[in-house]
């Protein structure tokens, strides 16, 4: 199980890098990904895409994980994403303001493959701390 914990920190520690290249040979075209800004899950260019959109909104982006739950080849993350918001979001203009938001993610592998991953988190706070005057 020590191996999936170790894959599931290789994906935040690739998403904390904000290098798109890294991301591709990481998620490649048949890995699905779903966060709750999405109606369904993407896959390939179009994770990228998304991840773009994410650096842009939050160049300053981190994410830091709180506690890390594997089991056979599936793991589960708590963490925090951090970051001020400097550009475009949810088809608003930025705001300049910090946020941090909680989350979980799911991560499936098979074997060396990284086959899935959702996330989980309170959009409600995110327009809150965004948008609320």
């Amino acid at each position: 199980m020590e191996d999936t914990k170790q894959k599931a920190q290789n994906v935040i520690d690739t998403w904390n890098t904000k290098d798109l290249d890294a991301l591709q040979k990481l998620y490649g075209e048949d890995t699905t990904f779903f966060d709750p800004l999405l109606n369904d899950d993407i896959k390939g260019k179009t994770i990228l895409e998304y991840a773009q959109g994410i650096y842009d909104a939050f160049p300053d982006l981190e994410i830091v994980i709180k506690g890390i739950t594997t089991a056979d080849n599936l793991a589960m993350i708590e963490w925090v994403q951090k970051g001020t918001n400097t550009g475009d979001v949810m088809r608003k203009p930025a705001t300049g303001r910090y946020v941090e938001i909680p989350a979980v993610s799911v991560f499936r592998f098979n074997g060396t493959s990284f086959v899935s991953q959702r996330d989980y988190w309170d959009l409600k706070k995110l327009v809150i701390d965004l948008f609320q005057e």
